[in-house]
Order: structure tokens, then C-alpha cells, then sequence
């Protein structure tokens, strides 16, 4: 009989050191956000599907990856995304908390991802949610958080593209509903051939095709604003553009207004963002490196009708996009070091020293120098330390040579910050 040894399609095993430069890259996001007062919760790898489902009625149900729970016999699915499981936790256990509740979270996703190129299925995410504060000042917080999460990693290459989907929202709603789909693929290619066969096609209103042959124009810098209360005139229209003109003045005072770009022609999320939205784009992955914005309706779904902002951010394109400027995630890590030749208590001895001047130290038995450094060599350690009479540290890359005492010093002494 025989078996796959691969994993699933559209998942992959991290291995070190990656995995511990994945793992360090979360927990240096979490920590930012535990700076700004975001608390971190952990939730279910998978959830109830009416959770999910209620929660975020723009995914695609083909793209759920659903089982059925033989315990209960519940219809269960693995997490397209932890916001609705937020939702859940704030409508329930933290119901009794006063507003806002600032939350952070850091996980696996599982979408199939149909009809995209890249075909990886489960995503590493990690975001904030921000609950029951309604004010310019919410999405102000959120968004700078983003930004300063993207530098906090050491990526500086960046934008953060600001779209308000209400606009087109409205002017869809005036299409029939068969119409909409070929109106909103064309939007989200920004062709304006393709968008008026669409409207010709739909026998679209002239106010309608007004408004969406003019917001498939309006991306660009904030200088877009402009135009775009030229395109969208109702008094609604106008309020909401206000608003986010005084936004962008926000983020401009924060330091942000260079990285600052406006999509109001986006329909990605129309029916669950209801204010703000934000992408943040960099060189690299073709996808965005994170995204977010304010989703008021999501909380009454649960019976706990709040107003909601947040983001997340896809480990994994962020690592893309700093690998495409030349930057690695910055991994802190302490001095590592194999432990060889010797009696079993002299390298018991000799690594129980190392870990108490936080270095990491693995024992290897009684192989020779040359084995033992070239297994220190494949398996990334700094060094080796070979016991006897007077035990003595070879490192790695160098092959110097040092007499194992004054164990923090070796420890730097390994790790290349002293000599």
C-alpha cells in the first residue's frame, strides 16, 4: 500500500530555519499590537459553519472547506477567517466587558482559493479588531497600526490605498442583480471598454452609468478626491467623501500621507465593509501584504449590533515583500550550539552552562570533529563545542577555534557579535 508524503495540495510544512523566522515574525506583530492595547485571543482551527457563514457572506461557499463534526453531527468548517469567530467571542464571553474592545489574533486560514494563480490554501494571518468606538479616531488608530506594523518588520516600501465601497455599492444596487457580476469584474480590472458593454449590456440607467463609468477613473492619489465629488453628488455621497478627506488629513499629521493612494471605484468587500477600506500594497507578492477596514454590520449579525474596524496582515506575502527588497523578517535569535565528544555527563554539563547564558544547546554524542561540525554546519548552529580535558568551541563558519568558558562571551563569540 502506499501513501502521499507530500501534504495536501495548496498546504506546505515550514521548516527551520523558516518556520522559526515565520514564528518570530507573529510574535513580533503581536507584541506591536499588545503595545497599542490590543489583547490576544486564540480561537478554534475549526468553527460551527452557521458562525461562519453568517459572519461573512461574501465568501464563496465553494471555497469553505467543510466536514461534518461525527461527534455532534454539526455541519463544521475549517476557518476562512478569525474576524467572525471574534465577533462570536465579543457577542458572548467578552459581552460583558464596556466598549471598546480592542482585540489581536495570529493563526492559520483555510480557503481553496479557486481561480487565483497561486493555488495556497492555507494562509498565516495575523490583525487586530477594533469594537464598539465609531469615530474618524478608530480608523485613524487602525490604519496607522497597519502601517507601523509593516515598518516594525523592517519593510518600508509600501502603500496603503484607501477605498470607500458604499459609493459603488449604491450604484450597483440601481443594476439589475443578473447584471452586477460582469459590472464589478470590470470594475475590479479597471476597464472601461469592458464596464461600458457591461452597463450597455444591463441597460443601465443613465445616472448609473454616470456614476460607474466615472468611478472605474477614480484611482490615484488623493488629488482623486476631487473628481470623485464631481462623480458621486447625493448628500450621502458627499458626507461620506468629507469624512474621508478628514481621514486622510489624519494620516497625513501621522506621518503617512507619501504612502496614501485612493481606489473609489473598488467593489471588492461591498457588502461587508461599511465605511473606510484599506489595502496595503508592496513590491512582490501580486497579492496585498494585508488588509482591513470598518465592518459596522458584522456584530449585529451575532445580536450585538457594534460598530467594527480592523485588519490583517498575510504572513507570508509580507515575508515575499520584504525578500524582494533584499531584506530578510529580522530573526532574533540566541547563539546555537551542538555539544560533542566527551563522557555524557561532561556534554550534559557543558550544555546546561550554554542554556543558562540563553544560548541553545543540543548534545550529540561522542562523533568525531569533522562529523560533528558538519552536522552543526547542515542543521544551522554556530558552533560546536567538542568536551575533554579542557573543552574547546569551533565555529561554523569561520572554523576559529576558543576555549569553552565565560559562557555568555562564547555565546557572542559564536553568534559573530564579538571576537
Amino acid at each position: 500500500m502506499t501513501f502521499p508524503l507530500a501534504p495536501p495540495a495548496g498546504m506546505r510544512d515550514l521548516l527551520p530555519p523558516e518556520a522559526t523566522a515565520r514564528s518570530q515574525l507573529a510574535s513580533r506583530l503581536t507584541d506591536l499590537f499588545d503595545a497599542w492595547g490590543y489583547q490576544l485571543v486564540t480561537t478554534p482551527p475549526f468553527e460551527h459553519a452557521e458562525v461562519i457563514e453568517r459572519g461573512l457572506d461574501t465568501l464563496d461557499r465553494r471555497d469553505l472547506l467543510r466536514f461534518v463534526d461525527p461527534d455532534t453531527g454539526e455541519v463544521a468548517l475549517l476557518r476562512p477567517d478569525i474576524t467572525p469567530q471574534i465577533a462570536r467571542i465579543v457577542a458572548t464571553q467578552l459581552a460583558d466587558r464596556p466598549a471598546p474592545w480592542r482585540l489581536s489574533y495570529a493563526g492559520s486560514l483555510i480557503r481553496q482559493r479557486r481561480g487565483r494563480a497561486r493555488k495556497a490554501r492555507q494562509i498565516a494571518q495575523a490583525g487586530v479588531e477594533l469594537i464598539g468606538q465609531d469615530d474618524g479616531d478608530a480608523d485613524v488608530e487602525v490604519i496607522t497600526l497597519a502601517a507601523r506594523s509593516l515598518e516594525a518588520t523592517g519593510l518600508d516600501d509600501f502603500q496603503i490605498e484607501l477605498s470607500l465601497v458604499t459609493l459603488t455599492r449604491a450604484a450597483l444596487a440601481e443594476l439589475p442583480e443578473e447584471a452586477r457580476e460582469d459590472v464589478e469584474a470590470a470594475l475590479i480590472r479597471k476597464d472601461g471598454a469592458g464596464l461600458h458593454a457591461a452597463l450597455s449590456a444591463a441597460n443601465a440607467g443613465r445616472e448609473a452609468r454616470r456614476k460607474l463609468e466615472g468611478a472605474v477613473q477614480l484611482h490615484g492619489d488623493v488629488g482623486v478626491l476631487r473628481e470623485a465629488r464631481k462623480v458621486f453628488r447625493s448628500e450621502g455621497a458627499r458626507r461620506s467623501l468629507k469624512d474621508l478627506a478628514a481621514l486622510i488629513r489624519r494620516l497625513d499629521a501621522a506621518g503617512l500621507g507619501a504612502r496614501l493612494s485612493l481606489d473609489l471605484g473598488e467593489v471588492r468587500g461591498a457588502s461587508y465593509y461599511t465605511g473606510p477600506s484599506f489595502t496595503l500594497l508592496a513590491r512582490g507578492p501580486g497579492e496585498p501584504v494585508g488588509a482591513g477596514g470598518r465592518y459596522d454590520g458584522l456584530l449585529a449579525r451575532f445580536g450585538a449590533a457594534q460598530p467594527a474596524t480592523g485588519f490583517g496582515i498575510d504572513l507570508a506575502n509580507l515575508e515575499w515583500a520584504l525578500s524582494e527588497v533584499g531584506r530578510r523578517p529580522d530573526v532574533a535569535r540566541r547563539a546555537r550550539f551542538v555539544v560533542a565528544g566527551g563522557k555524557g555527563s561532561d556534554r550534559d554539563r557543558v550544555a546546561e552552562k550554554l542554556r543558562g547564558a540563553d544560548a541553545s544547546a543540543a548534545t550529540l554524542g561522542t562523533r568525531g570533529k569533522r562529523a560533528a561540525l558538519d552536522y552543526a554546519r547542515r542543521w544551522g548552529y554556530d558552533a560546536a563545542v567538542f568536551c575533554g580535558k579542557e573543552p574547546v568551541a569551533v565555529r561554523v563558519r569561520d572554523g576559529a577555534e576558543r576555549a569553552a568558558r565565560g559562557w555568555t562571551r562564547l555565546a557572542r563569540w559564536a553568534h559573530g557579535s564579538e571576537a
